[in-house]
């Protein structure tokens, strides 16, 4: 098997733990708030510590992989997701619980941004947006099947599931750690230096305007849905599970379109299909009638179409603008995405406790 399949397969076995990790404080949040006696301001909380770990992940990885290569910075980000699902499936202490939730984020922020860092180094240009799409449908199947497996077993058997992931999060480690990587970009040794350049740019600067508000709207579906159709519709919790499912598998097939049917889409006509459909889910979702859970799960499936072109499309203009220091240009980029995400957790947290 030549060595650039190799790379490509390892890679999207990391994203996959990633979109695992990006679901499971979603998913376990019920269990976690009666383990611990947690409120809702308290839990807004714990999804603030996560995009605040992805952050400093975010802002890590660029320059020192521009600088040192992938192969450390992505070994170190799987074993710190490892750290984070034990930290879950054990930790009977809250400030244990947000240390190892920190290293969660830490990780995931650096595989996140890594992997599509390394993918874009690999692409050729034509190729960068399909290939970004193709990461995001492995990124997909694990937020996908990740709350359908919780939901099918009983909450004593989590801490089960969540162990194997950890264990598996490990083998990646090790898997990045002996892989080679064929990049045959030269890149540039002192990318920080550069950093001024990125405000002079109009267009990268919309490109982050742009990712704010899609990762804020993306980590609000997936750490509230749950709590959502409890609590406002009434459902239990593997009800609640299942209409999460559909949120990811809607983004997950409008990838796997995107980079097959829709692949000469322009951008532009991809972004305008975006904004129908989760103009639609968004409808579809408040509407509230006695047995209207079967809609507002579609709902779901509709708003996670429309997410899904967001990061794919902008992360490969992104790529294209800045190829000797993708890392760092990336990194950038994550670190205003990963701002709204914060910002607008914690106000949601606020809101949910005060109006509910």
């Amino acid at each position: 098997m030549k060595s650039r399949t190799i790379t490509f397969i390892s890679v999207f076995a990391g994203i996959l733990l990633f979109g695992v990790s990006m679901v499971m404080i979603g998913s376990v949040l019920p269990l976690l708030k009666i383990r611990l006696g947690l409120s809702d301001i308290v839990a807004g909380g714990l999804f603030s510590i996560l995009p605040f770990g992805l952050l400093i992940g975010s802002i890590y990885f660029g320059p020192v992989s521009d600088k040192y290569g992938y192969r450390w910075v992505l070994a170190t980000a799987s074993l710190f997701l490892a750290i984070g699902f034990i930290g879950i499936g054990h930790s009977w202490s809250l400030w244990l619980l947000r240390v190892c939730i920190l290293f969660f984020g830490v990780g995931g922020g650096v595989i996140n941004g890594a992997t599509s860092a390394l993918i874009s180094d690999l692409s050729s240009d034509d190729k960068k947006i399909a290939n970004l799409n193709l990461l995001g449908v492995f990124f997909g199947l694990g937020a996908f099947c990740m709350p359908l497996v919780l939901s099918t077993l009983n909450q004593s058997d989590y801490v089960t599931v969540i162990n194997i992931v950890a264990i598996l999060c490990i083998l990646v480690a090790a898997l990045f750690l002996f892989i080679s990587y064929p990049i045959a970009v030269e890149k540039e040794k002192i990318s920080f230096k550069l950093i001024p350049l990125f405000f002079k740019n109009k267009v990268f600067l919309i490109i982050c305007f742009f990712l704010f508000f899609q990762s804020a709207f993306e980590a609000i579906m997936n750490n509230w849905s749950v709590s959502y159709f409890m609590q406002q519709l009434q459902v239990d919790q593997k009800q609640a599970l299942v209409a999460l499912s559909f949120l990811v598998l809607g983004m997950t097939l409008m990838r796997v379109l995107t980079g097959g049917v829709f692949r000469n889409i322009s951008t532009k006509n991809l972004l305008r299909i975006a904004f129908v459909l989760l103009s639609g889910g968004a409808i579809c979702l408040f509407i509230q009638l006695p047995s209207s859970y079967y809609l507002n799960t579609f709902g779901l499936f509709l708003i996670g179409a429309g997410l899904s072109p967001g990061f794919p499309v902008m992360l490969g203009l992104t790529g294209n603008m800045y190829k000797e220091i993708s890392g760092t240009a990336f990194s950038f980029v994550m670190l205003i995405a990963l701002t709204g995400n914060i910002v607008i957790n914690y106000i949601t947290g606020v809101m949910v406790q005060y109006f509910g």
